[in-house]
This record gives C-alpha cells, sequence and structure tokens, in this order.
C-alpha cells in the first residue's frame, strides 16, 4: 500500500529559529523520518505543497490543494492521501476539500499541538494515526481527520481547545473511529453528509461575513456585509437575535446579499416553528435566511463553495414556516 503525505506547514512542520519561536520549515520527508516505524506499514511518498502556518492558508490554497489531491486521487498507485497542516483553519480547509473532493482515495488531514522541538511532540503519533486510517475500508472516498488517536468526520470536527493536544472533537456525535495499538476501531458512520459539488476556483471568494450574534449588539456589526458577497450569521439558542438589528440584516436582503444562519452554541440545530416573538427563528425565516446546522466557521466555508459552485439551494435549506 502507498500513503502520499502532503506538507502544508503549519506546528508539526515547525523548528524554533535562532529567537527561539518556531516557525514552518520542516518538509514532508523530514515529518517522514521521524516516524521510522511507518515504512512498516505502507510505502511512503511525499509531496510539498505549502509551508506557511495555518492562519496564512487562503480559500485559493484551499482550491489548489483540491486539485492536487485530485491528481493524485487519478494516480493508481495511491491508495491513500495524509495532508499535514496547522490546527488553527485545519477544519475549515479539510471541510472545504471535503466538499470539492470527489476521488475514492481517501484523505485524512492531522497536525500537531507541540511542536518537534519540545518534549512530547504530537505530530508523530498523528502522522502514524492518519496513515493507519487510510488503510480502513471505511475510510475510502473520505475526508477525515486524524488527531490524539481519534479518526473523526472532516464535516464534525472543530478544535476545541488552543492549546491542548487533544483538542480536536466531534462534541455532538463523537468520532467515528479510534486507534488502539495498530488497530483502527471503526464505531459509526457519518450520515446526511454533504453532496460533492464542481467549483469554478476562479469564482471564489473570501468576501463573506461571519459574525457572532451578542446580547444587545450594535447594527454596525451587520452593516458591513452589505458589501460583502454573503453573511453568515451565529445567533443566540435556537436562533434568536436582538431586534434592534433587524432593519440592517432587512438592509442586506434588499441588497441582495444572502445570509446564513446557524446557532453559536456548540451542538443542536436551529428551530423552525418554536417561537414566533421579534427576533425568533420566524424573523430568520421572513428574512429569507438559509439554515446551516454546522458552527460558524463551516458555515462560512459551506457559504464560499455555495457561491464558487453555483449551488446554493443545494448545500443549504431555505426554511418557511409553512415547512
Amino acid at each position: 500500500m502507498t500513503v502520499t503525505i502532503v506538507s502544508t506547514g503549519g506546528t508539526i512542520a515547525s523548528t524554533e529559529n535562532t529567537g527561539g519561536d518556531a516557525s514552518p520549515e520542516l518538509s514532508s520527508s523530514d515529518l517522514v523520518a521521524a516516524v521510522p516505524t511507518l515504512e512498516d506499514i505502507a510505502d511512503i511518498e511525499t509531496s510539498d505543497f505549502s509551508n506557511v502556518p495555518s492562519a496564512q492558508f487562503t480559500v485559493e490554497q484551499m482550491g489548489a490543494l483540491v486539485d492536487h489531491l485530485h491528481n493524485l486521487d487519478s494516480d493508481p498507485s495511491v491508495d491513500g492521501i495524509v495532508v499535514t497542516q496547522g490546527t488553527d483553519i485545519l477544519e475549515e480547509s479539510s471541510y472545504f476539500v471535503d466538499l470539492c473532493y470527489d476521488g475514492a482515495t481517501p484523505v485524512v488531514f492531522t497536525g500537531a499541538m507541540r511542536n518537534p522541538s519540545l518534549p512530547s511532540p504530537d505530530g508523530p503519533a498523528n502522522l502514524l494515526a492518519s496513515v493507519r486510517a487510510t488503510q480502513a475500508p471505511q475510510a475510502t472516498g473520505s475526508v477525515l481527520v486524524a488527531f490524539n488517536d481519534r479518526i473523526h468526520a472532516a464535516r464534525e470536527v472543530t478544535k476545541t481547545n488552543s492549546m491542548n493536544v487533544d483538542t480536536f472533537r466531534s462534541p455532538e456525535f463523537g468520532p467515528l473511529a479510534v486507534i488502539e495499538e495498530d488497530r483502527v476501531v471503526w464505531r459509526r458512520t457519518p450520515t446526511g453528509v454533504d453532496p460533492s459539488v464542481v467549483v469554478n476556483y476562479e469564482d471564489l471568494t473570501s468576501n463573506i461575513h461571519a459574525v457572532t450574534v451578542t446580547a444587545d449588539m450594535p447594527p454596525a456589526q451587520i452593516e458591513a456585509a452589505q458589501e460583502s458577497n454573503g453573511l453568515c450569521l451565529a445567533a443566540t439558542g435556537a436562533g434568536h437575535i436582538p431586534p434592534r438589528i433587524i432593519p440592517a440584516l432587512e438592509d442586506i436582503v434588499e441588497a441582495g446579499v444572502p445570509i446564513v444562519a446557524t446557532t453559536r452554541c456548540p451542538e443542536g440545530r436551529l428551530a423552525r416553528n418554536s417561537y414566533e416573538f421579534e427576533g425568533s427563528e420566524t424573523t430568520l425565516q421572513d428574512l429569507g435566511c438559509y439554515y446551516s446546522d454546522l458552527n460558524l466557521q463551516k458555515t462560512r466555508i459551506r457559504t464560499i463553495v455555495a457561491i464558487g459552485a453555483d449551488r446554493f439551494e443545494a448545500l443549504f435549506e431555505r426554511p418557511t414556516q409553512s415547512d
């Protein structure tokens, strides 16, 4: 079995510079060399896609990464792909790939919270777990995230802690599988996954605003989205907003900017017909908001892809009170 390691940078590829601070410098070959046992479970090939901190990874690079993965998938000698990346936006880039990649070769994203110069770096173990995950029959055609011996669906996983190695979790439904010794123990298969879409990467835009609703928030936080290509709104609770921001949202709708709503809660979805007060989910529906069942950052990624693919209706629901 041949697995290709695609390196994009991040903590897993970082070393201390002369000032004592870490920055991405290691190649994919360097990462593989730190895990000698990799060669015992697969034939390893390497590919250096980029070497940047995660926070610098752009939407344009996400599109180029999908093209690179499709090229690897078309190579019959490649049985699995592991993408190493910084953790800051890993949940977003892996979900972007999940939406746009339709290959049969499994793709597993991983990274590290401790760079190789620190005690007990977690990168080597995460890389080993990722290669093992590509070998599971259930992984075929999937985009996954492997971290701390857990295997997650790219669609569901999120970074929950800024520094702890056990940061990646799937809050509501839990991991798909776990690594136990040299085995991948599969527990469930995700359902209700999004359709893969074909994106014209020249039409990609990052001009999508993302706003979390907070108590008595000023309308100015919303008004800026009038010049955007879309507004993603994380409402409180089951889909509730302060009445004072409703006029600003109405102006955004009048400007032809789509609004995609989700909940700011880490679990659960928006209500459809539980409340009728001003600022309830009824207001969101009256505004014509699309509904998302993902967190705000993933909702923004899905909005970017929906615009690039011209597939808004395929990727989002738009409920009304009659539903």
